[in-house]
């Protein structure tokens, strides 16, 4: 269960954005090849820290984004990095 700041949190804030010690896309190598994707996830991901794990994750990828929680019970997002990265959280 997730702690009670973090739910005011998801609450309060539309998107939870997903920041790589403040460095992002421009410190990434223009000789790899970026890719952006906007996503959605169906099932039970409310409720069980998805979002938190979904952070978590882009940070030890190497990728940046941002994941909300929508009225309809799904989480939605956007990720962005190296496709090869992109590619790896998606999965």
């Amino acid at each position: 269960m997730c702690p009670l700041p973090f739910l005011a949190a998801a609450v309060a804030a539309s998107r939870t954005p997903l920041r790589l010690l403040g460095r992002g896309l421009a410190a990434m190598s223009a000789a790899r090849r970026l890719k952006s994707v906007d996503y959605e996830v169906f099932g039970r991901v409310q409720g069980v820290c998805f979002r938190m794990y979904t952070e978590d994750e882009a940070r030890k990828i190497g990728v940046v984004g941002w994941v909300k929680n929508t009225s309809k019970g799904t989480v939605t997002g956007q990720v962005q990095g190296p496709e090869e990265k992109v590619n790896s959280i998606l999965e």
